[in-house]
């Protein structure tokens, strides 16, 4: 039976469609939440089976691929080592919730999980199954999906609110706005090269629809990095077109109608700017930011207390790029410089060494670091630091390559992924969005060693 199971073209390709899915598994983890009021949703059950999943299927292959093998010896070293982070929260934070520290740790561990196993996939079946192509396809169904229950919800009234007060933007039917955005940052590139590959002719102008579909639930979340990600992704797929262009580069379709098309879009994205929720938001935060400001100057001074001396501009700064997140990384900052060595070595667990609410600073990898510590960080971005040295080592012999439509757009999916991840969080703590990192890195480092070869 295991054998069976070690080539099972469904199993493979099911790892695969399971990114289509993603959309859905959040809509109805909203419905879960709000309709039902349950907190173990069925997202984070189905999401949990997928990585039990994962984690077996490169079990059983161990012996047939040293991706497999490594990936096995990889997990053993993790899993021995979250078993000591664990003893050690149990043993020195003044609050413990076992329940929490787990459920942090497994949502930590999904993405390296998924990750390996990609890569698996890509590197060992794709001699037999046009993989890349099922990769494209899935992602393209999940964006359109995203897409078109955005613009539902938001014509029907029914769409969450982004933001609880004074700022606007809305989530559709997906409860968490940061989420969904991280997610869509992350495909929009892809689906932009998709576009890009497909057009032929102006009246194949139905492949930038999609496109079209997620930049408009980006900017409609009311978040920089929703607007963010469509003003970087347009800018790289309009500068990587004109260079494939003047390089006669043949196999990337009609590159003076995608050119056309690409900047037609950066500049209805300029005009709607002014119009655009992140706009608005931006100046309601920095009007926050002068009202309290205004507060502070209104208190009456203490007498005999001089003020020091505060970089009034650099706060604003940090506050309106950050959105107070520089706060609890100060606060986790006191945590680690008050905790024993033990826990500065191994981590301070979910929430750090927390007295009364647990509150993650959302900056993913100053949570990586403050929950499993100095070794543990250093462990769980081994894999990932060397899919980067590889790609990098492998990207310069085809240097030329990465200015073109494919390679820039995909390294600009992984780039906006890992940068979403220090500024807004919910990356690599996220299932949900971990899961496109993943598949997109995996491909990414598959497609150079094809090349390579």
């Amino acid at each position: 039976m295991l054998k069976s199971l070690q080539t099972n073209e469904k199993l493979i390709l099911l790892f695969f469609y399971f990114i289509a899915l993603q959309p859905i598994i959040d809509v109805l983890t909203t419905f879960s939440i709000t309709q039902l009021q349950v907190s173990a949703t069925v997202g984070v059950l189905i999401r949990i089976l997928y990585m039990g999943v994962s984690a077996l299927f490169l079990l059983i292959n161990w012996k047939n691929s040293k991706i497999a093998k490594y990936a096995v010896i990889y997990f053993t070293a993790w899993g021995i080592y979250l078993l000591i982070n664990l003893g050690i929260s149990y043993m020195e934070k003044p609050i413990f919730y076992f329940g929490e520290e787990i459920k942090y740790l497994v949502k930590l561990s999904y993405f390296n999980v998924v990750l390996l196993n990609f890569v698996f996939l890509f590197r060992y079946f794709s001699k037999h199954l046009n993989l890349a192509k099922v990769f494209f396809h899935n992602i393209m169904i999940a964006s359109v999906f995203i897409g078109f229950v955005m613009v539902i919800a938001i014509l029907t009234g029914t769409s969450l609110e982004a933001y609880e007060w004074t700022k606007t933007g809305f989530t559709g039917w997906f409860f968490a706005g940061n989420e969904l955005g991280a997610s869509l940052a992350i495909i929009l590139p892809i689906v932009l090269y998709f576009a890009i590959l497909r057009t032929e002719k102006v009246k194949h102008f139905a492949y930038w629809i999609p496109f079209i579909l997620v930049s408009f639930s980006l900017i409609m979340i009311g978040t920089k990095v929703g607007y963010g990600a469509v003003a970087i992704t347009l800018v790289m797929g309009l500068i990587s077109a004109v260079i494939a262009l003047f390089a006669k580069v043949k196999h990337f379709g009609n590159l003076k109608v995608s050119a056309a098309f690409t900047l037609a879009l950066l500049i209805v994205l300029g005009a709607v700017t002014p119009f655009t929720p992140v706009f608005l938001n931006t100046y309601a935060h920095i009007d926050l930011l002068e009202d309290q400001r205004q507060q502070a100057e209104d208190q009456e001074p203490v007498e005999g207390v001089e003020d020091e001396p505060v970089e009034e501009e650099d706060n604003n700064l940090n506050s309106l790029i950050l959105s107070n997140r520089d706060l609890f990384l100060n606060q986790f900052g006191e945590y680690y410089a008050e905790a024993p060595v033990t826990q500065k070595v191994f981590g301070m667990g979910y929430a750090g060494n927390f007295e009364e609410v647990p509150k993650m600073i959302e900056m993913d990898y100053s949570d990586v670091f403050y929950s499993v510590g100095i070794i543990g960080t250093i462990l769980y971005f081994l894999p990932i630091l060397y899919i980067a040295i590889s790609a990098i080592r492998n990207v310069f012999k085809e240097f030329k390559a990465i200015f073109y439509p494919h390679y820039a757009l995909v390294i600009s999916s992984i780039v906006l992924g890992l940068g979403i991840a220090h500024f807004a969080g919910h990356v690599f703590t996220a299932p949900g969005v971990s899961i496109y990192l993943a598949i997109v890195t995996a491909y990414f480092y598959h497609h150079l060693k094809e090349e390579k070869a």
